[in-house]
């Protein structure tokens, strides 16, 4: 066990270093000349998500799939060196390298959810900005196009509109390509948006009518969600106060007041 336990550890070790180490030039160069070898469906399937193009983090799914890996092999490593002092059976080892697998998953999810979060309050900003332009006299493509250079979360939406601008400038239809670059990134509520504003001619409604009509319902939908938030905040303070001033007030006042009571009644 102590053997297995020091190979394992070596092996997590060594594939930690060789992971984090950079691509030489060379290297990279050989990469871009290889032929793209590609991933089978049930490893795209298990492992590949939406997730990981929203999450911002630059990883391709072989960055995954590697991460998964050397993750696995370390969390078992550190297992199974803590075995050398603390004597704990295989299952400890292979639970803490299945740990390890999932543990950039997880990252992916979390890193993808806070900027689909922060993308749903900036399309707040952005049907305000638009709807501001337009009632200015601007014409509903060139608020789209101002609001592109000047950017406004610098995540998920920049680079929909950034996207959808260069497509404009090429000669495409502005808003079917910005519910095209919305969907490839995830977001329904600025694909619904572009899809009213392409159709606003066509059912006879202005673009700041249209503008004024979901900014009025992004609005509300962000008042709910913050009176939601503003709910949930009572029962974290009683959670914080149960975890944290309770124990304290037990081992500072009522323990000692409790052995005082019992050493009056024995003297």
């Amino acid at each position: 066990m102590i053997v297995a336990g020091a190979v394992l550890a070596a092996t997590g070790v060594t594939a930690a270093i060789l992971a984090s180490r950079s691509r030489s030039v060379i290297g990279e160069r050989l990469a871009r000349l290889a032929p793209r070898r590609k991933t089978s469906r049930l490893v795209r399937s298990a492992l590949v998500t939406a997730d990981l193009a929203q999450s911002g983090l630059g990883w391709s799914e072989g960055d995954l799939v590697r991460a998964k890996i050397v993750a696995a092999l370390a969390g078992a490593a550190f297992a199974a060196a803590a075995g050398l002092i603390v004597p704990i059976g295989p299952l400890i080892v292979a639970v803490a390298g299945y740990a390890g697998f999932i543990l950039p998953t997880v990252r992916v999810d979390r890193a993808a959810a806070r900027r689909r979060a922060s993308a749903e309050r900036a399309l707040v900003t952005l049907v305000e900005w638009s709807e501001a332009l337009v009632a200015s006299g601007r014409p509903i493509e060139t608020a789209f196009l101002a609001i592109a250079e000047r950017g406004v979360d610098g995540g998920l939406i920049d680079s929909a509109i950034a996207a959808s601008a260069r497509s404009y400038e090429l000669g495409a239809p502005l808003f079917p390509a910005l519910a095209r670059e919305a969907a490839a990134v995830g977001l329904p509520a600025l694909v619904l948006i572009a899809s009213d504003l392409e159709h606003a001619r066509d059912l006879g409604r202005g673009a700041l009518v249209v503008l004024r009509d979901h900014r009025d319902r992004l609005r509300a939908s962000e008042r709910a969600r913050s009176l939601d938030a503003a709910g949930r905040v009572e029962g974290r303070l009683v959670l914080v106060l149960v975890l944290c001033y309770l124990p304290a007030l037990m081992l500072l006042v009522v323990i000692p007041l409790f052995l005082g009571l019992l050493d009056g009644l024995f003297v």
